[in-house]
Parts: C-alpha cells; sequence; structure tokens
C-alpha cells in the first residue's frame, strides 16, 4: 500500500512537474507570440505609412512667391492664376503686360498677406522632408511611370523632347519629388499621365528651371524658379524659402502659371463680400421642413464689412416654415422672417475679417427653417447686389436647390377572392379544432 501510495505520489508529483513546465511554455509562447505581433504590428505600421501634402497655408493661393522679386514676362505677358508677391523684397516687374487672373491680385507691397505666404512657405519646404522615399536616376525620362510615392534625386533633370509620366486615376495620390539640387525640364519637355497636378510637390534644394512645354505641380526652391517662353506650369511657383531667389518669366510670354490656387485670396484692405447657400436636407417631403443656411464671407485680413441689409426672396412655392428659428452669428445682427412669409431679411450685422493662420476668410451666417407643401424643384438665390455693405455688394448671386417629393399614400392591402376562400377554411379549420379539445 505504501508503495502503491508513493508511486501514486510520484505520478502526481510528475504530472505537477509537466504542467507547471507546460504552464511555462505557455507563457513563453505567449510571450513570443505577443512580441512578434507587437513587431509586426509596428512594420506593418510604419509601411503603410503614407505620404501627406504639406501644410501651405497663405502660400496656397499663390501662383508666384518670390523671395528677392517677381519677374513677369514681357510682349504679351505672363497669365498666372494665382496671386503674385514676393516679401521682404518687394520688387514686381513686367506687370503688365503680365497679369493676374480675377479674382486673384498681384501684391505690390510687402504686405502682411505676402508676409505669411513666405512663413508658410519656408514651412511647406520643410514639410515634404517626409524621408528619402525612392531613389530615382537624374534623367527623369529613364524612371518609367511613377505612381504616388516619395522619390529622391540628386540633381533632376528631364531632357528635351522626353516625358516624366505620374499616375493616379483616383487622383488623390501625393507625390513628393525631393530634389538635392537643381531641377530642370529642357525645352518640349513635359509632366503627364492621369496625376492630379495640385497632388504634386517638387522640393527643390537649390533652383529650378522650367522650359518644359507643360510642368506639373507645386515647385518650392530654396533658390530661384525660372519659367521659360511658352512654357505652362499647372501648380505654383514658390521660389526664395532659403536666403533669397526670385520667380522670373522669360521671353516675351506665351507662358502660364495657375490652377491649383485657392480661389478665394485673402487680401489687404476692404473688399466687397460674396455670399454663398445651402439647405439641410436638401430633399424633404411635402409638407417638411429643410433649414435654409446663407454664408456671408469676408477675404479682408484688416477690414470687416459692415452690413447694411441682406435681402433673400424665396422662389414661389418656398415659404418661412411655421416655426422659423431664424437666427444669424452676424454680430450685431437682427433678422426678420414672418411665417408663412417669402422674404428673409437682415439688418445690420458685421462681417469679421479674415485670418491669416489659419488662411481662412471671415464669415458669418443666416438661418431660417423654410417648408414647400407640393412636390418640385425650387431654386432659391440671393441675387447680385442682394447684400450691401460699406465695403459694398456681393457681385456674384448665389443659389442653392431644394427638392420636395410627394406624399407616398399607403394604400390598404387587399385579399383576392381565392385568399378570402382560403382564409375563411382556415378559420372554421381552427374553430372546429378548438371546439373538439372542448368535447
Amino acid at each position: 500500500m505504501t508503495y502503491k501510495f508513493s508511486k501514486g505520489h510520484a505520478m502526481n508529483n510528475q504530472n505537477a512537474s509537466v504542467a507547471a513546465k507546460n504552464s511555462k511554455l505557455s507563457r513563453i509562447t505567449r510571450g513570443l507570440l505577443a512580441s512578434v505581433g507587437l513587431t509586426a504590428f509596428i512594420l506593418v505600421s510604419a509601411t503603410a505609412q503614407a505620404q501627406v501634402a504639406p501644410p501651405l497655408g497663405v502660400a496656397q493661393q499663390f501662383g508666384a512667391l518670390g523671395n528677392s522679386g517677381v519677374t513677369g514676362s514681357t510682349g504679351t505677358g505672363t497669365l498666372i492664376s494665382g496671386d503674385v508677391g514676393s516679401s521682404p523684397t518687394a520688387t514686381i516687374t513686367n506687370f503688365p503686360p503680365s497679369s493676374t487672373v480675377p479674382p486673384f491680385i498681384v501684391h505690390l507691397a510687402n504686405d502682411a498677406v505676402v508676409q505669411q505666404a513666405r512663413v508658410d512657405a519656408i514651412a511647406a519646404f520643410g514639410a515634404l522632408s517626409q524621408g528619402s522615399g525612392t531613389a530615382l536616376a537624374n534623367d527623369l525620362s529613364t524612371v518609367g511611370a511613377l505612381t504616388p510615392g516619395i522619390y529622391s534625386v540628386g540633381a533632376a533633370d528631364l531632357p528635351a523632347g522626353t516625358t516624366l509620366t505620374l499616375n493616379d486615376p483616383t487622383g488623390t495620390g501625393v507625390f513628393i519629388f525631393n530634389v538635392g539640387s537643381s531641377l530642370t525640364a529642357n525645352t518640349g519637355s513635359s509632366v503627364i499621365g492621369t496625376a492630379n497636378p495640385c497632388n504634386i510637390y517638387w522640393q527643390v534644394g537649390t533652383s529650378a528651371t522650367l522650359n518644359g512645354t507643360s510642368f506639373r505641380g507645386t515647385v518650392i526652391a530654396d533658390a530661384s524658379i525660372t519659367v521659360g517662353a511658352g512654357s505652362n506650369l499647372t501648380g505654383r511657383a514658390l521660389a526664395g524659402t532659403g536666403a533669397t531667389g526670385a520667380v522670373t518669366m522669360a521671353g516675351a510670354g506665351g507662358n502660364t502659371i495657375g490652377g491649383c490656387s485657392f480661389n478665394a485670396p485673402l487680401v489687404i484692405g476692404p473688399v466687397a463680400p460674396t455670399v454663398s447657400k445651402s439647405f439641410s436636407p436638401t430633399t424633404i417631403s411635402a409638407g417638411g421642413t429643410s433649414t435654409l443656411t446663407i454664408t456671408l464671407s469676408n477675404s479682408s485680413v484688416d477690414t470687416a464689412d459692415t452690413i447694411t441689409s441682406l435681402t433673400d426672396n424665396l422662389p414661389s412655392g418656398m415659404l418661412i416654415a411655421a416655426t422659423p428659428n431664424a437666427s444669424t452669428t452676424c454680430s450685431g445682427g437682427a433678422v426678420t422672417a414672418p411665417s408663412g412669409g417669402n422674404t428673409v431679411t437682415l439688418t445690420g450685422g458685421t462681417i469679421p475679417m479674415a485670418t491669416l493662420s489659419p488662411a481662412a476668410a471671415g464669415s458669418c451666417t443666416v438661418s431660417v427653417d423654410v417648408t414647400a407643401a407640393s412636390a418640385g424643384s425650387l431654386v432659391n438665390t440671393v441675387a447680385a447686389g442682394g447684400l450691401v455693405t460699406n465695403n459694398g455688394n456681393n457681385a456674384a448671386p448665389a443659389s442653392a436647390t431644394l427638392t420636395v417629393t410627394s406624399l407616398v399614400a399607403t394604400s390598404v392591402p387587399t385579399l383576392s377572392e381565392w385568399a378570402m376562400i382560403m382564409l375563411v377554411a382556415l378559420l372554421a379549420m381552427t374553430g372546429f379544432v378548438a371546439m373538439r379539445r372542448q368535447v
């Protein structure tokens, strides 16, 4: 008995020891798996980190921004879809015959907008340093078609008559080219492909010379940028993020810059306001309500707009709701919107100044609930001149569409003749069974 007990006791100890070892191994295994999983997660996360577009701030509204000056081309001049300016040296020449597309302007002074744009361009230049990425040959015509990513190149050169293909069918991918020294696109060269030009960025360590017939992207150079005669840059030319640098449009014109600049540029001094509007929701059933919001905007960074009046006449079929919930964020303004009426008015109030950092127009809103009894597509428009301020009136009308659908009548479902017969038979059978159970 003692032998059996000792043997059993030994076996129990052995089993316990094995279980302990297994438990220890299990803990080690779990620890290893956790470590491997964490490592894999970190590696995957690092791999998944994608390049991002740099924040441009006020620089986004410029087509040509220099440090030591901007020179337009002569003859027919250069057409720029974006502001033009230079800071700290505000030397702007050949404007005209070179010009900007309204509402963009030429800043003839080193004003606050240009100063902030230079600060933001310098920050954007630094933000483009997001890793070395894929190394490319200096001859960009030999690299094949590229997809979104970060690319590094020493002295980038696109030979005469050649192309660089950048493809991104989605139009959302970002291309970043970190050029160590100079960027040169020779005569007759071009950047082609499905990439969105406004998502292409060139960080140039020294100067850029763009003689290609068609170049794409925002070029941010530490030194100067030259846009050759007959060249078209779809993007921006931001020069002199280092000690000095100018933007020069060479030749006798025929060249263009722009296509990506912020389309509501900030300005110094008083400026007429703009108006936009929307409905929420954009579709209602007849008799339902939607909130109409009118937004008043001011792009001046140093002058507020004092409102005299705003008048919005609702279209036929649209009325102010029984409970208007009329309100405004325009400080000091008063909204008149009588229930069942068709005119919304704002008297008094102020549209605030724009801000430089972050770059944003100043704005305030007028809101009111509206309704419509019948189905239709109702277009509500604030006419040009409908907003009157001390700095001018809105030059362009603003419209929004409210879709009103008919109420759908809910029909009472009916049964066919055979369905009625089957229903009666089923009820009779149910009653018969119930009677049998009672018996």
